[in-house]
């Protein structure tokens, strides 16, 4: 995986932080605050500064912003600030460019896992004849959850939770690994009702070596971050839900017997490699988990024979499914000869009318899919067919060799383009074997459009091969000059934006 993709990335998210601050900008004058406050009775005077110490950083409810404010610094004009995401220093990724804020707070957006460098400089006040201050002060400032433990390089990860305990009252726990460390998964991880964490706290990612009959075991919000998983020896899911769940959260939205995993699931910056099992699966219970959230990373899956009926993200058994699934930024791909019947599947009695959400989700957005259940069924999830309590978006992806040419058909739960059910769907590609797996015979007349275009009728299909540059060996860097203007696919596989 080549960094200058992780990196073009967040320069892309730079921009929409840029314009995020910019609307916010307005409301940071209006604090209070009036000339005479702001003056103070300074005037001829070199200004300071605040002091490192004397700036707050407070993250929202939800943890998708950051509110950074300072103390009056009195004869001022305004303050120059600017704010980097400083997680790989070497390269610095501008979140806020150099901005002149006339007021005591700034608001920005957070990202998880992210570190953050704030400066500040006082502006001069030419009325007053005040003059800049001297000096810049940085702060930092993290959206790191503090770690909880670290566990030694060499460890085996379940032998080490059997020796060392987790709270289940201290709300989130975080377990570090060491970078670059090499670490065993050789029997059950069985965590406990309180959400976990599991990652590496720098780009050197730790590896994870799942053995046989292995799983992490979960009943709450559980986490992988910024680690491989080496997956060549499983025979069992790599997420396994606890088959006795916490009895608290039965019924909690619904009374229809459903167990509620109301904080996320997520794998996020991760590489998951020669994986010879399904992702997760629900273990004959009824969980609803409310969030499962891939983002960043790439699944290569290597599919064991004797998965003909199974799926690769399975909620299947007893009732269980996902309220909200999310895969962005993402590559999933399959070296196999064998594959399994769905890529995700939920109990067909799943869905909002059942789970008491007002309503549910499945998105995919800029990911590259390879050679994922190409027989077969990448959904099956019908107790979303038919409703508008579903949404679905399909947002920039390249499906290849996937889903039999019923993709599309099969991710709005087996409907029809007419049917209910929000679809959010823009500029995906989907070929089949290196031809377009759709045909338009008229353009202007969809009763004539077959394959992936009979359903997805949005006019926005982008044609042609995206001529991946190797996908037997998971290189799926683009050459299709399609797909490079329309910017399709998992962002890491294409070349740097001009």
């Amino acid at each position: 995986m080549k960094m200058k993709h992780l990196y073009q990335r967040h320069a892309f998210g730079a921009v929409i932080a840029t314009a995020f601050v910019a609307m916010t900008l307005a409301s940071c004058a209006v604090d209070g605050y009036d000339d005479e406050t702001f003056s103070g009775g300074v005037t001829g005077q070199t200004l300071s500064s605040p002091a490192a110490d004397s700036i707050v950083f407070t993250a929202n409810a939800d943890g998708t912003k950051t509110t950074i404010s300072w103390p009056v610094v009195y004869g001022a004009g305004g303050y120059r600030c600017s704010v980097l995401n400083v997680s790989d220093e070497s390269h610095p990724v501008v979140v806020v460019a150099d901005t002149v804020v006339d007021g005591t707070t700034l608001v920005v957006p957070r990202t998880e896992d992210v570190n953050y460098s704030f400066s500040i400089r006082t502006v001069g006040n030419e009325e007053l004849g005040n003059s800049d201050a001297a000096e810049t002060t940085t702060a930092f400032f993290s959206s790191y959850l503090p770690g909880y433990a670290t566990i030694p390089d060499g460890s085996d990860i379940a032998e080490w939770l059997s020796q060392n305990a987790l709270p289940d009252d201290k709300g989130e726990v975080a377990l570090d690994l060491v970078e670059n460390g090499h670490y065993t998964l050789n029997a059950n991880a069985t965590f406990g009702n309180a959400p976990v964490t599991i990652r590496t706290a720098s780009s050197n990612r730790a590896t994870i070596t799942v053995g046989a009959d292995a799983s992490f075991v979960i009943k709450g919000g559980f986490s992988l971050k910024n680690v491989v998983i080496d997956g060549s020896n499983c025979t069992n899911p790599l997420i396994l839900m606890n088959a006795e769940p916490n009895p608290a959260t039965m019924n909690t939205v619904s009374d229809k017997g459903f167990y509620y995993i109301e904080d996320p699931v997520k794998i996020v910056n991760c590489l998951v490699s020669n994986l010879t099992d399904e992702v997760i699966n629900n273990n004959k219970t009824q969980y609803c988990i409310h969030t499962f959230l891939v983002d960043n990373s790439v699944f290569h899956f290597n599919t064991a024979s004797g998965h003909g009926s199974g799926s690769y993200f399975n909620m299947y058994n007893n009732g269980a499914c996902i309220n909200d699934f999310t895969a962005s930024n993402s590559t999933f791909y399959n070296t196999s000869d064998n594959e399994m019947k769905y890529f995700i599947r939920y109990n067909n009695s799943g869905g909002p009318k059942r789970t008491g959400y007002s309503k549910a989700t499945v998105t995919l957005r800029q990911c590259t899919f390879y050679n994922v259940v190409k027989k077969s069924q990448v959904a099956n999830y019908d107790g979303l067919r038919r409703t508008d309590l579903a949404t679905f978006t399909l947002d920039h992806n390249i499906i290849a060799d996937t889903g039999n040419k019923q993709f599309v058909r099969r991710f709005i739960a087996g409907g029809s383009w007419s049917d209910a059910g929000i679809k959010n769907f823009t500029s995906n590609t989907y070929v089949m074997d290196g031809e377009d797996a759709w045909t338009m015979p008229d353009a202007a007349d969809p009763t004539t459009w077959t394959g992936e275009a009979q359903y997805d009728q949005t006019g926005t299909i982008v044609a042609g091969d995206p001529g991946f540059k190797d996908a037997a060996n998971g290189d799926f860097t683009v050459s299709g000059a399609n797909q490079i203007a329309s910017r399709n696919g998992d962002p890491r596989w294409l070349p740097s934006a001009q």
